[in-house]
């Protein structure tokens, strides 16, 4: 069965059911999903799919696609790339004509690089690149995206923090974990909007005293690195930071501890995954929600 027919095949069979979320080829207002058995078998998209621009998202995950076609220019109103688990090992610098993207998701992938285009996406919000293994940087052109708020970029081979992330000026969330971070740029205070940064199983010997000046920062993890030295500042309560993990670093467990706190067990102490982490900043969310006489404030340190 050719692409084409296969499109007009899911039309047939899919349109009596009008969603938003729809199949591919599916003649409705929506997004392009994988989960059927052709995605699976090819290693790219058909080129009848440039009839369907009116979409606004793509979800494709888990098939052998390796390219994304540089007709991806064509959809204009795209909003949404959700693109995980895949074989993709480049993006098309037609990516930057995609004005109204808000979200792309790259995570599980086989990307080394990132194309520079991407910082034309001037309505970016969200950029998850987890787990590509291979990226070192991002191109400076991306700090023209002022609306992200969310990067991760975990389980890479980032050294530094790149220099395009500390110029997003409405970043809240950064996870750079699992890299090869040696230490943290001096400059890092200029994420003003910065609430949860994630260093986890980094090289990082020790925290510069500039991240006392993240006025907004609540959640800070740094186990798993080589910490021998930290601001004792981050254990005074004045602090907006509610939690932190030191958990697995050589660091002197005298420095800021209270008994109560630590960890009894070791597969407690392995068991800090982003799950929880998500979980624990809507609960500082739903907190900041109640009256004030309602809440506690409160302070936790992992070591």
């Amino acid at each position: 069965m050719s692409p084409l027919s296969f499109l007009r095949c899911v039309q047939v069979l899919r349109a009596p059911t009008p969603q938003r979320c729809c199949w591919l080829g599916e003649a409705s207002q929506g997004c392009l999903c994988s989960d059927v058995s052709w995605l699976k078998q090819h290693m790219e998209l058909p080129d009848s799919l440039k009839e369907q621009t009116h979409l606004k998202e793509w979800h494709i995950s888990n098939t052998l696609i390796q390219i994304i076609p540089k007709y991806i220019e064509l959809f204009q109103a795209m909003r949404i790339l959700d693109l995980p688990k895949n074989q993709i090992s480049c993006l098309p610098a037609e990516i930057g004509h995609l004005k109204n993207l808000k979200e792309l998701n790259v995570r599980f992938n086989r990307l080394k690089s990132i194309p520079p285009e991407l910082g034309d996406c001037e309505n970016l919000e969200k950029l998850d690149c987890f787990g590509n293994l291979e990226l070192t940087e991002l191109p400076f052109e991306l700090s023209n995206l002022k609306q992200v708020s969310f990067i991760d970029i975990s389980a890479n081979k980032f050294s530094s923090v790149p220099i395009c992330v500390l110029r997003m000026s409405n970043l809240q969330w950064l996870d750079i974990s699992n890299n090869n971070l040696n230490d943290l740029p001096q400059d890092i205070d200029r994420l003003q909007e910065l609430q949860t940064l994630l260093l986890y199983k980094n090289k990082l010997t020790y925290l510069p005293f500039a991240l006392l000046n993240l006025k907004k920062l609540t959640l800070l993890v740094v186990s798993g690195d080589h910490l021998v030295e930290l601001p004792t500042a981050l254990c005074d309560s004045s602090t907006p930071l509610k939690f932190v993990s030191l958990m697995d670093n050589p660091i002197e467990n005298t420095q800021c501890q209270d008994g109560n706190e630590t960890m009894e067990s070791e597969q407690d102490r392995q068991h800090f995954d982003k799950e929880f982490m998500k979980a624990y900043i809507e609960d500082l969310k739903e907190r900041e929600s109640l009256p004030s006489y309602t809440t506690k404030v409160s302070f936790s340190l992992q070591l």
